[in-house]
């Protein structure tokens, strides 16, 4: 009896899982080694396969490299993403905690590969991640802060990308404050009371000031009203020297 022929589906999900492993084995060799250290027969034996069997996935270290850091930031989009869906509340200042939250600690837990990755960048190495899937990244808070000021919640006057700025630079140096203390006898840092300071330093400095708006506006139509009496004086005085 001929064997029966395995479904497509299968095999590719068994490809797939199988680049899965060597990823996450060349992950943990380039934060242990760096880019240049990193031996491809070293990811190889982690990732319990042969080095021949990478090259039928990657043709190059520097391939591997990016594919590994284009799945990490990928990854963390996705996560962000979720995060947002996820939050029940629709009030500006609860989903920037929540996505405050979650950018804090995923610095935290991956601050190896983190920095890693910015030291590509900074070296100018042609495995640099792309700014796309960084943009990708950060555009998760771009479109929160874009819909707090079309709702009314935020200041219309409120510059984006130094918001964003703010945002992520803030949160990432207290990410390394905190984990230094990790690492040594200190106290630990808690990460609650940074996420807190980081909402309500929005809240003060971004948030739409009703009365200030409201001021803003009666000022405007008392001019407007200036503006139409002194047209009318205007129009008087012409019909008298006609």
């Amino acid at each position: 009896m001929a064997s029966k022929a395995v479904p497509s589906e299968t095999q590719r999900s068994k490809l797939e899982r199988k680049e899965r492993v060597i990823l996450e084995a060349a992950r943990a060799i380039f934060v242990d080694h760096g880019f240049d250290g990193a031996r491809m027969q070293e990811i190889a034996r982690r990732a319990g396969i042969g080095e021949g069997t990478i090259y039928s996935y990657y043709e190059s270290k520097a391939e591997l490299m990016l594919a590994v850091l284009e799945q990490f930031w990928d990854g963390l989009t996705l996560e962000a993403e979720g995060v947002m869906a996820s939050v029940q509340a629709t009030d500006f200042f609860d989903r920037l905690q929540a996505l405050a939250q979650y950018h804090l600690n995923t610095v935290i837990v991956n601050a190896d590969f983190i920095n890693l990755t910015f030291a590509l960048r900074r070296n100018n190495s042609e495995v640099s991640v792309s700014r796309d899937h960084l943009r990708h990244y950060v555009a998760v808070f771009d479109r929160l802060f874009l819909r707090g000021q079309d709702r009314g919640e935020l200041r219309t006057d409120a510059v984006l990308w130094q918001a964003r700025d703010i945002f992520y630079g803030s949160l990432e140096y207290s990410a390394r404050s905190i984990e230094m203390t990790l690492e040594d006898d200190r106290k630990p840092r808690e990460q609650e009371p940074v996420v807190e300071q980081m909402v309500s330093l929005f809240r003060a400095h971004y948030g739409a000031r009703p009365e200030r708006e409201a001021a803003d506006g009666a000022t405007l139509a008392g001019l407007s009203r200036q503006i139409e009496q002194l047209t009318e004086k205007v129009d008087m005085l012409s019909g008298r020297l006609s």
